[in-house]
This record gives structure tokens, sequence and C-alpha cells, in this order.
């Protein structure tokens, strides 16, 4: 027995006189390396809880739909952002000087809402932000002779721009060219009412090679618009 405690002394003896080696080079090593891994881990566990919360978001979003009057008072405040935006593009253009010398030539920047509109959100909510467009501007910024034109103009083209697109399935820019051509002749034909002058039709040609120039431009950007916006037309529509 005393032979045996006497050993295990020895043993813990040497181990306690054993030298403590270690280089400086192999510990900055090891703690680089500790740092490293340390580093890598904390990332993959802030990526796992990013998705997982994405995928929460995800699954409540699904489970949990939107109310009845919290969808059509999220409805109004878009559509009250669109006519907001088409108002502040239409007297912006009203302010441009035109490009080319021939009265009545406009690039339609207003209806570059309408194009997002009819094909994103539908025909009925279209027709009333432009119809109220046309009321507000004429009010604030024209008289009755911009309003009756304005007016002839957009029933015009809304009407063959709703029948192109649902009865040929056009696609934006068919559909914009269609709306600028038949703005103009619109306009023409309401002029021609109210000044009991025939002779402005000849002045058609030329409005219809500007309207068609504008209207495939506003039908690619509408495109352009519409791609972008699709995941919040998606959401909310």
């Amino acid at each position: 027995m005393q032979k045996y405690q006497d050993e295990r002394k020895a043993k813990a003896g040497r181990r306690m006189r054993r030298p403590f080696s270690c280089d400086k080079d192999s510990l900055s090593e090891k703690r680089k390396h500790t740092f490293h891994w340390d580093r890598v881990e904390v990332r993959r566990i802030m990526e796992d809880r990013e998705k997982k919360t994405s995928i929460r978001e995800n699954d409540i979003s699904k489970k949990v739909p939107l109310g009845a009057k919290r969808r059509s008072s999220i409805h109004l405040s878009i559509y009250a952002m669109f006519l907001a935006i088409s108002m502040i593009l239409g007297y912006v253009e009203a302010q441009l000087p035109t490009p080319i010398p021939i009265p009545g030539v406009k690039l339609g920047l207003a209806n570059l809402v309408n194009i997002l509109m009819l094909f994103s959100v539908g025909p009925f909510p279209t027709a009333v932000i432009g119809f109220l467009r046309i009321i507000l501007l004429s009010l604030l910024f024209g008289n009755a002779l911009t309003l009756s034109y304005s007016l002839s103009g957009f029933l015009c083209s809304f009407l063959m721009m709703l029948l192109f697109k649902n009865l040929v399935h056009f696609s934006t820019v068919s559909v914009s060219l269609i709306g600028g051509i038949f703005h103009n002749i619109g306009q023409v034909f309401m002029a021609a009412f109210l000044l009991r002058n025939t002779a402005l039709w000849y002045y058609l040609p030329y409005l219809l090679i500007a309207g068609s120039v504008a209207g495939v431009l506003i039908g690619i950007l509408g495109g352009i618009l519409m791609k972008r916006l699709k995941p919040f037309f998606r959401q909310y529509f």
C-alpha cells in the first residue's frame, strides 16, 4: 500500500515538474484559427435566424390575410397615390415646351399611369382616376375648352385601349400606341365639332404621327415599370 502511494506521488511530482512549452507563433496561429471559426459560426447563426424570420413572416402573411376593411383602405390609398402622380405628370407636361413646333403635340406622360393601372388593377379604377385627373387639372389650370378636349380624347383612347387589350390581347406598347392614336382622333373630332370647322381634319395626320411615337415610348416605359412593380400589385391586388 505504501509502495502504491509513493508511486502516485512520484507521478504527480513528475506531472507538476513538466515544463510548459508553447511557441508564440503557434499560439497566435491557434488564436487566429479560433477567431476565424468563431466568426464563421456567428455568421452561420445569424443567417439561420434571418431564414427562420423570413419563413415565419411568409407563413404569417399566408395564414393571416388582410381584412376587407383594411384591404379597401389600402386600395383607396394606392388609388389616391396614382391620382396624385398622374396630376403631377400632367402639370409637368403642360409646363414643358413641346419638342416639335406643332400645336397640340404632347408626350402623354399622364397616360403612363393609365397603362400601369389598366394592366395591373383593372379598367374601372383606371377610368375613375383618369376622369378625376382631367376634372381636377381643368379646374386648377385649364378652362372649359381644355376640359372638353381632354375628356373626349381620354374617353376615345380608353375605350379603344380596353377593347384591344381584352379582345386582341395586345402588349403594353401596342395598347399605348392605340391610345395615343385615338386620343388625338377624339380631340380633333371634338375641336371640329365645337368650332364647326372641318378643315381641322387635315391637321390630323401630323397628330397621328406624333401620337404614335409618344404612344410607343410610353408603352416601353410602362412595360419596364410593370415588371418592377409586379410584386407590389401582386401583394395588394
